[in-house]
């Protein structure tokens, strides 16, 4: 007795797999650019609230960036000259002759907002798998 198994529909579905990455990958695109836009707006707006001349706000730059078909990226950064010391503070300063000048407290702007927008882009990342049928486990 010989037993037989035909495939329907084989064809379509090694068809769809092959498409699968760069479909993916074109909708993972938007996620993080939209996530990263949106981290740019949060922290320029953060920055207006507590700066006074406007400089850390200019400097905020967001950059989009493709390595090939099947990824994306993008880059949030602060140009700044003053962003690093703005962000972590300073020590006390003293002049030669003692004088106290003080220290600058931490702004903690930029990590917490860009923390934000990384959980809400791996959630939405989660959410388009799933979508396309693709069992995710863990959260970022």
């Amino acid at each position: 007795m010989s037993a037989r198994v035909r495939w329907a529909g084989l064809e379509e579905l090694r068809e769809a797999l092959r498409n699968l990455p760069a479909d993916l990958a074109g909708e993972a695109g938007h996620i993080v650019e939209g996530a990263a836009n949106g981290a740019g707006v949060d922290l320029r707006a953060a920055y207006q609230e507590r700066a006074r001349t406007g400089h850390l706000a200019a400097g905020v730059t967001v950059t989009h960036y493709e390595k090939g078909r099947f990824s994306a990226g993008a880059i949030v950064k602060n140009r700044a000259k003053h962003a690093w010391l703005f962000e972590n503070g300073t020590q006390a300063r003293h002049t030669d002759l003692g004088a106290n000048r003080g220290a600058m407290p931490p702004g903690h702007v930029f990590v917490p907002i860009v923390m934000r927008a990384r959980r809400g882009m791996y959630e939405a990342l989660k959410v388009m798998l799933e979508r396309h049928g693709l069992k995710v486990s863990g959260d970022a």
